[in-house]
């Protein structure tokens, strides 16, 4: 269903983590809420040191401070010295796309509490 977001939507535009928790975010909150919600995902990945969750060991952290793909990545990719077809830099995208997933579940919990 969200295979369009992989590549950043295909385009190295916004970063598919943040897309795909929005449409989450999106499916069960009104459409104000969600706005609200989403913005604050969008500050978070903006402001955190990504990626937190590291499973296959540690790399580089970086701060994007913005939420387009390409940047965000490209920022990766920079201080880690990889190319983006290098495994490294999928094992950063996978802990960030289960960052947004944690943060987006998160922001709902506070919502709905």
């Amino acid at each position: 269903m969200f295979i369009n977001a992989s590549s950043g939507y295909q385009q190295s535009s916004l970063c598919g983590s943040i897309g795909i928790a929005g449409a989450c975010i999106g499916s069960v909150c009104e459409g104000a809420d969600a706005k609200k919600l989403i913005m604050k995902l969008e500050n978070w990945y903006k402001a955190a040191e990504l990626p937190i969750y590291q499973p296959d060991g540690p790399i580089a952290t970086t701060v994007a401070e913005s939420i387009q793909c390409e940047v965000s990545v490209g920022k990766y990719m920079e201080a880690e010295g990889v190319e983006y077809g290098d495994q490294m830099r999928k094992n950063r995208c996978a802990g960030v796309a289960a960052d947004c997933t944690r943060k987006a579940v998160e922001l709902l919990n506070e919502f709905f509490a």
